[in-house]
This record gives structure tokens, C-alpha cells and sequence, in this order.
């Protein structure tokens, strides 16, 4: 039983590689698994505050008036549909001849919408979108009467030039897209260790990288990354590490997929099968007035069918033949054994022995356990794997986490050693950075 639960939960690794090719000619196209990076405005705002200088603008404004623009507190950055909006308070100061102004507050707000570029890069675009309330339509300096927002409004395109590459450059700072992406995708070219007990090793092979849009929202800023990777999982000692290629260009796409199906092949061989049978037929006693005794049994596979040799003592000492065949019931996702008989071949001689083996129980005892065996560890093995995969260690800082959202059986086929199951397995996995 142990090495069939062992079978089982190795479903639940195979979760975790988002396409799996379990055995040779089985190829399961990849699918993707979810890295989430992002970044909090108010990192971003510290970082700015910190880089902005206080003097963003000094020259001549309209109609022979000079300017001074001067930032005069923190900014503040939020973000909401998908822009990135800072607002700045600065103290204004006009000038006109001999004559200038008292210091005019208000604040500058701009918006910021950023995309990313094929080499990693955080790119923005800004725009000027107005002034804050506070500051008044007119005002008279000297022989002349200034309109104070038009005259700001002349001048802001230097002072988003001023602006724009500093917001880009610290965007960048803060985010680190390739920093975090690039010891990630050299580490996944090294099998990691997910199961000492079984010495499991989970080997990837990255095959390309995918992106979505920047989301700017809830105060953060936020970009799926799909990690495109074929997998499979190794048991025994550490395989070869793949030689890892480069970083590759993001390709960006409008959506992607985070849920990842798998068809895989799962193998039990015969051998696990008879661990599970011993306890509940070797040297028990079946029948009621005539009574046989089970020495030995094995299992075979012939023609589709599963094959179950036995020898007996008692009222019928001699070797007797059972066959079961799997039938899947797609309507409600289960693997039976039915008709579990005596082998046709062997009917003759039954009938002149006596036909109370063929009403005896032994049948169905082989043929609950065979089922319970293959079909009703499957809840359970989900939750485990589920469970499993809450939190594995793939790098510093680079944790994985997967969650199985179901698993279901497909047909069945019988080797001569083996019994071969096409699972189906739909969940999500991703990877957090910390």
C-alpha cells in the first residue's frame, strides 16, 4: 500500500511543473507558470522624493514674465486605470520689471503610463494633466494683470522634460524586472530537490518568457510574467543541470493563461499491486461450507486484461486464473475493475469440481481493493499535493507555490507489468519573489 500511495503522490509533483513528458513519445506541449512582480507607490514616491530636486524650473514665462518654479514638499504617487499620477507641490514666483510676486502654492500633477520594453526596460510616458485648485485666475503685478495657471501651463513641458527621465530611470530602480528575472531564469536550468524521501528532483526546461501589460492600480504597480517551461520529474540521483541560455526577450501579450493543464501518463507497476493485495489474500481463508485457502498469487498482464494467478488449499488445492479488465467512467471520473471472473478456459473443470468458487467471495474482495486502491486516494492525493506545494524553496528569495484544482483519471491501459494511467490534472502555480 505504501508504494501505491507513493505512485499517488507523485501526482502531486507532478503539479508542480506545469507540463510534464513523463515517459518517452508521451510530449505534453508546456504550459505556463505565474510570476507576479510588482511594487508599491509609495516606494516609488520615497525614491522620487529623494531624486527630485527642489529647483524643476527657472526661465521666462509668457509675455515678457519670468518664472520660478520651485518644489516645495513630498510627492505624491498613486496609481489608478493603469497610470501612474503624481502630484507636486511647488511654491510659484512671477516676475514682471522691477516687480514680483509673493510665493504661489499649488500643485503640479502629472500621470505616467508604463509599459515594458523587449530588453527588460520600464518605460514611461508622461503627461501634464493641471494644476490643483488654490490658485487664482488672475493677478495684478505692476501695470500689467498676469493669469497665473496659463503662464505655468507654458512652461510645464520643461519641467516634464526635467521630470520624465528621472521618473523612468527610478521606476526601473525600483522594480528591477531583470535583476529579479535573470538569477531566476539561470536557476531553473538546475533540477531542484522536491522530495528527499523518494529523492524526487524537479527539472525544468525554460523555454521562453511571456509578459502582460503593466497594471497600475490599488497603489501598486504590478506585471504578470509567464515562465513558458517543459518539466519532468526524476527519481534518484540528481540529474545533469541543463546548460542555462540567455535571458531571453520578453515577449508581451495581451493575457495569458496562470492555470496550467497537464496530461501525463502515470505507470503502476504489478509488483505495487501485490504489496496492496498481500495482506487481505495471502493465507486468508475464504467460502463458507467449502472453504480454500490462498498460498501464493501474481499479477500479469494478457490482452488488455489484468491476469491474477492463484494457488490454493483446502477444498480446491491447484492453481486458479482470474481476469479484471479497467473501465473508466468519464461520467463520474472513476477507474473500475469489472468483471472480475475465473478465467472461461478453466470452466470445464470447474463445473466438475463444484461451482461454488464462482459464487464465492473472493472475487469481490479482489475487486474492492483493486478499485479503493486505483481510484479513492484521488481527493486525497490532491489535498496532499495541495498541500505540498503551499511553499517550496526554488532560489533565495524565489519561493514556488501551486495549488491543484483537480485531478481526474483517463483511460487505463494494461502492459504485461504494468498498469498505465492517462491522468489529467488542472491547477495553478507560480512563484513568488520575496
Amino acid at each position: 500500500m505504501r508504494q501505491i500511495r507513493y505512485v499517488i503522490c507523485l501526482l502531486g509533483l507532478f503539479v508542480l511543473t506545469a507540463s510534464l513528458c513523463e515517459a518517452a513519445g508521451n510530449g505534453v506541449p508546456p504550459s505556463t507558470i505565474n510570476i507576479r512582480v510588482d511594487a508599491a507607490a509609495a516606494d516609488l514616491a520615497n525614491i522620487l522624493n529623494k531624486s527630485v530636486s527642489k529647483d524643476l524650473f527657472k526661465g521666462q514665462g509668457g509675455y515678457g514674465t519670468s518664472v520660478e518654479i520651485v518644489r516645495n514638499g513630498p510627492i505624491v504617487v498613486t496609481t489608478a486605470n493603469d497610470f501612474v499620477n503624481l502630484s507636486i507641490p511647488v511654491q510659484l514666483t512671477f516676475g514682471y520689471g522691477m516687480f514680483t510676486t509673493g510665493p504661489l502654492r499649488t500643485d503640479l500633477r502629472f500621470k505616467a503610463k508604463v509599459s515594458v520594453t523587449p530588453d527588460w526596460r520600464l518605460k514611461t510616458e508622461l503627461y501634464y494633466t493641471g494644476l490643483s485648485e488654490g490658485l487664482a485666475d488672475s493677478l495684478r503685478l505692476g501695470m500689467i494683470t498676469l493669469k497665473p495657471k496659463s503662464l505655468v501651463e507654458s512652461v510645464t513641458l520643461p519641467v516634464q522634460k526635467l521630470l520624465a527621465p528621472i521618473i523612468d530611470a527610478k521606476l526601473n530602480d525600483t522594480v528591477r524586472l531583470r535583476d529579479k528575472i535573470g538569477p531566476l531564469w539561470l536557476n531553473a536550468f538546475t533540477p531542484i530537490l522536491v522530495d528527499k524521501n523518494f529523492s524526487a528532483w524537479l527539472k525544468l526546461s525554460p523555454e521562453k518568457i511571456i509578459m502582460s501589460p503593466m497594471v497600475a492600480a490599488n497603489n501598486r504597480l504590478s506585471v504578470s510574467i509567464g515562465l513558458v517551461t517543459a518539466a519532468e520529474i526524476v527519481i534518484g540521483p540528481k540529474p545533469a543541470p541543463v546548460p542555462p541560455g540567455p535571458l531571453p526577450q520578453i515577449q508581451l501579450l495581451g493575457t495569458f493563461d496562470n492555470q496550467f493543464h497537464i496530461q501525463l501518463a502515470v505507470n503502476i507497476f504489478f509488483t505495487d499491486l501485490v504489496t496492496a493485495l498481500n495482506p487481505i489474500l495471502i493465507d486468508k481463508t475464504f467460502g463458507d461450507d467449502k472453504k480454500i485457502t490462498i498460498r501464493s498469487f501474481s499479477l500479469k498482464g494478457d490482452d488488455g486484461k489484468l491476469v491474477i494467478d492463484l494457488t490454493s488449499t483446502g477444498d480446491f488445492e491447484g492453481g486458479l486464473t482470474l481476469v479484471a479488465k479497467p473501465v473508466y467512467n468519464p461520467k463520474d471520473n472513476t477507474l473500475r475493475f469489472e468483471n472480475v471472473e475465473f478465467d472461461t478456459r478453466q470452466a470445464g473443470f470447474f463445473v466438475g469440481v463444484g461451482s461454488w468458487l464462482f459464487n464465492g467471495t473472493i472475487r469481490s474482495i479482489i475487486k474492492d481493493k483493486l478499485n479503493s486502491t486505483i481510484v479513492d486516494q484521488l481527493e486525497s492525493a490532491r489535498l496532499k499535493a495541495s498541500a505540498a506545494l503551499a511553499k517550496i524553496q526554488l532560489a533565495d528569495h524565489v519561493e514556488l507555490a501551486g495549488t491543484v484544482t483537480s485531478l481526474s483519471l483517463g483511460e487505463a491501459a494494461v502492459a504485461a507489468d504494468r498498469l498505465t494511467l492517462q491522468v489529467s490534472v488542472l491547477g495553478e502555480a507560480g512563484l513568488s519573489l520575496k
